[in-house]
């Protein structure tokens, strides 16, 4: 009897090759303002969240910390996310600059068009439960 795993089977493989595939739709519709799937999770977080320690934004982004500094440096650099040391901890607080919030505005068409496009592939309410039942699993996580 083979007890070699099935790619078939493993839940690795199937929700890294949906992540690829959901990740590379919304890719190709934020070109156009020049932003990337992961910065405008970012952006999204801290428009929601103003003043979000990096430590809560990296539970809510599920990303460790240093992977999320290097994620938010070009953010930084060019002026949309700026970070500011909490007083008397070594926490940093992060917000969105004016041109941050322009940014992500200006993003927001192309995410709803990306949303769309989603939507009409997998159907509407299959894509909220799916939402839905992926959130349930990071929400345990943490």
């Amino acid at each position: 009897m083979d007890t070699t795993p099935s790619i078939a089977n493993c839940n690795l493989f199937a929700t890294k090759q949906a992540a690829r595939f959901v990740t590379q739709l919304y890719e190709r519709h934020l070109a156009a303002v020049n932003v990337t799937s992961s910065q405008m999770t970012i952006l999204a977080v801290i428009h929601e969240c103003p003043n979000i320690t990096m430590t809560k934004l990296s539970e809510i982004v599920v990303m460790d910390r240093t992977s999320l500094v290097r994620a938010i440096k070009p953010l930084s650099r060019d002026g949309y996310v700026l970070q500011k040391p909490e007083p008397g901890s070594r926490k940093t607080s992060l917000s969105l600059s004016r041109t941050g919030t322009r940014k992500y505005l200006d993003a927001v068409p192309c995410w709803r068009a990306a949303q769309e496009e989603y939507e009409e592939l997998v159907g509407k309410s299959r894509a909220q439960l799916l939402r839905q039942e992926l959130m349930a699993i990071t929400q345990r996580q943490v």
